[in-house]
């Protein structure tokens, strides 16, 4: 594969991003921050923006897997409520004095 060389005669580099500038970027556009003015202000393209926004919606959506689970876990959590509720009734009646 033949490198892309800038009018200097130099090979052309991909600038690198740390995590923490992207989803800074990321942030101030869901904070109400208009793309194209984020993107001109941090010196970056918006279509790059654009897909930093993808891949943080996709991050933060959960796989089928995680869905899943979650399911299995708020049903679980739902009958040990349960069961907790009904101890704490149970401890109540027998913590009782017994009647005359």
């Amino acid at each position: 594969m033949t490198e892309k060389s800038n009018p200097g005669g130099l090979p052309a580099t991909r600038k690198k991003y740390t995590p923490t500038f992207k989803v800074e970027c990321v942030r101030q556009v869901a904070a109400g921050a208009r793309q194209s003015d984020v993107a001109r202000a941090q010196g970056i393209s918006p279509a790059l923006l654009g897909r930093w926004q993808r891949q943080a919606l996709e991050a933060a959506v959960p796989s089928s897997a995680e869905r899943d689970e979650i399911k299995q876990l708020r049903a679980a959590l739902k009958r040990v409520e349960m069961e907790r509720d009904i101890l704490k009734k149970v401890v109540t009646i027998f913590s009782q004095p017994p009647q005359s």
